[in-house]
This record gives structure tokens, C-alpha cells and sequence, in this order.
């Protein structure tokens, strides 16, 4: 007994001894690679989660929940989440939609504007093909200027000459003049300005004058504007010509629509591209371009929950800068909405 005292207590003193460890290696594996549930549920449809963060540091994750738009918020970098609530603008019919009993909230994206409101977009879809031929996709927004918590009427955007704009799949790009540069998923993207209303076009084409449509667009700290779709394309000179940019690694592959990628702009200037690719993807894929988006780190893809079910198409995931040493991605799979802390060194250079 005496013998079996001791084994015990030495056990107990390397256990101790080993525990502050224990622990630090636990904690850095949680922040690191174990993702923290925002909605730990069975989920399907349009889920489509966004995440932008404020200047002080609180994160808002919006995704469409039982035809409304959900939010749900951090202030503690994405290591506990709020309780989501229904953005409840986000509910109501627009006037200029009629009534049909087939409709949809189909959710946009969320964004930080420039004096730190957040602005919100979605689109009310009227489906009445099956009676008369009627289908509608107006294009809405909402603004929070208290980090998320109230939000403002919904307002809409466009139509133009009569015809509503769809979706905006992609962030949406602060631009000079208080205007906004919308990505729409058809068409040529817009600038548009949300006290006038105005709309105007932005051609992305190519110098073989090919224009491209559904595009995220976004400013390295440069300058340079980079707008990745099908192709990737660079801009020196704020949109009035482009350049395509060879061997990029998250090239669509067939039957995969490009949606489910996102570039991210890291305090240090690198630029961030996260993806994978359709329903069955496995793991979030991460690369760095440390030259302004002219070249990327093929051969030193980082792969991260390698074994975890990621829905890469309908713009998921997602990833944001948190502060110097950090970003965050907020995915999707079946059992939920998700978000993962992740050290920016682990991309390498």
C-alpha cells in the first residue's frame, strides 16, 4: 500500500508538473485549430454566413436564418459568440414587391464602412413563375451604427431602367464620394451612392475587352485593386485598366462557380486568399502573395481542419483580419456556421 502511495504521489507531482503544458498546448489548440460554433445546428439552404469586423474590435456574423437575416456577435476575437437575433428589417416585403406566397430572403453580405457603421445587404426574392411568370430579386441594405446591435430601415438599390439588380455575393468595396462598388453577381458591377441613390457602371475588362461580372473586388495597401472571379485580375490605376494574373492557385475547377473563395488584406500588406471548392470540400486552404497580388506561394498551400466538412461554394468561407498576429474565418457545413481563429505566420511568406 505504502509502495502504491508513492507511485501515486509521483504520478500527481508529474501530472502537476505537467498540467501549466497541458493546458497552454490545449488553449493554443482551441484558438488554433478547433473551430468555435456561432450556430451548432443541422443546417441547410442559403445559409451564406458574412462577418465584418468594427474599430473596436467587435465581430458581426450575419447569415440568413427561417427568412430573415441573423446576426450574432464577438467582443472577445470570435473565442465566445452572442445568441443570434433576427435582423428584423430584414423580414419585411418591400413595397415595390408584390405578394406571392413563393418568396425568399436570399442573404448578401456584411461590411464595415469607413466611419465604422455596418452595412448589410440581401435581396427579397418574389417567386411567381409557375402562376403568371412574375420573378423579382430586388437588392436591399441596412445600416448599424451601434456595432450591430439596432439596425435601420431597409432601403433598396436600383432597379435600373426597370430591372432589379440581384444579388451582391461578394464585400462590398468602400469607395471615394461616400459611394459604395457593388460585385453583382449578373452583370457589370456598380458604384453606387447612398444618399443620391445614383448607380453607375464600373467596367472590369480585360485588354481583349472581355467584361467580367461577379467579382470580389478589394484594395491592397498599396493601392492596387484586385478583382477575383474566373480570373484574377490586377489594377494599378483604380479600375481603368486591368491585367490578369497567371497561376493563381484558387483557379475555379470545373463544375465549381468561384464563390466559395475570399482575399483578405493582412496588416502587413501580404494578401490572403482562402477557398476550397463545392459542397464536399474538405479543410480551408489558405495563400499568400507578398508582392501585391503579382504572385502566390503555390508550392506552400496551408490546409487547415483537414478532415472537417467545409461548404466552399455560396461564398463560404470567409476571412477577416483581426489585428496584426490574427485573422478569422467563419465557414459552413451541415452541422453549422462556424469560425476559426488563425495565426497569420502559419502562412509562411
Amino acid at each position: 500500500m505504502k509502495h502504491r502511495h508513492t507511485v501515486s504521489l509521483h504520478v500527481a507531482a508529474i501530472i502537476g508538473l505537467c498540467l501549466p503544458v497541458m493546458l497552454a498546448c490545449s488553449s493554443m489548440l482551441r484558438a488554433e485549430d478547433r473551430p468555435v460554433s456561432i450556430v451548432a445546428a443541422r443546417i441547410s439552404g442559403h445559409i451564406h454566413p458574412s462577418i465584418c469586423r468594427t474599430k473596436s474590435g467587435t465581430l458581426v456574423v450575419v447569415y440568413k436564418g427561417a427568412n430573415v437575416l441573423m446576426r450574432s456577435r464577438s467582443t472577445d476575437d470570435g473565442a465566445t459568440w452572442e445568441q443570434p437575433v433576427a435582423i428584423a428589417t430584414s423580414a419585411k416585403r418591400p413595397d415595390v414587391i408584390r405578394k406571392v406566397k413563393k418568396f425568399e430572403v436570399y442573404p448578401g453580405t456584411a461590411d464595415t464602412l469607413p466611419d465604422d457603421r455596418i452595412v448589410v445587404t440581401w435581396n427579397y426574392i418574389a417567386d411567381d413563375k409557375a402562376n403568371d411568370g412574375y420573378y423579382e430579386r430586388a437588392l436591399l441594405y441596412t445600416v448599424s451604427a451601434d456595432q450591430g446591435r439596432t439596425w435601420s430601415k431597409q432601403a433598396l438599390i436600383g432597379p435600373v431602367e426597370g430591372k432589379h439588380l440581384g444579388a451582391v455575393r461578394h464585400n462590398v468595396l468602400s469607395w471615394n464620394g461616400g459611394r459604395w462598388l457593388l460585385p453583382l453577381r449578373v452583370g457589370t458591377p456598380r458604384l453606387f451612392d447612398p444618399k443620391t441613390g445614383e448607380l453607375a457602371e464600373f467596367p472590369l475588362t480585360e485588354p481583349n475587352g472581355k467584361q467580367h461580372e461577379f467579382q470580389q473586388v478589394v484594395r491592397t495597401a498599396k493601392g492596387t485593386l484586385i478583382a477575383m472571379g474566373a480570373v484574377l485580375l490586377r489594377s494599378t490605376d483604380d479600375g481603368s485598366s486591368w491585367t490578369a494574373i497567371e497561376d493563381f492557385p484558387a483557379v475555379p475547377v470545373p463544375r465549381d462557380n468561384a464563390e466559395g473563395r475570399y482575399l483578405t488584406v493582412l496588416a502587413d500588406g501580404r494578401l490572403l486568399v482562402t477557398w476550397g471548392v463545392g459542397n464536399r470540400n474538405k479543410g480551408l486552404r489558405y495563400n499568400v502573395s507578398a508582392d501585391d497580388g503579382r504572385t502566390w506561394n503555390n508550392d506552400s498551400t496551408l490546409v487547415l481542419l483537414p478532415k472537417t466538412n467545409v461548404t466552399a461554394r455560396y461564398y463560404s468561407a470567409r476571412t477577416i483580419r483581426l489585428d496584426d498576429q490574427f485573422v478569422g474565418t467563419v465557414f459552413m457545413n451541415g452541422q453549422g456556421v462556424h469560425f476559426l481563429k488563425i495565426n497569420v505566420n502559419r502562412f509562411g511568406k
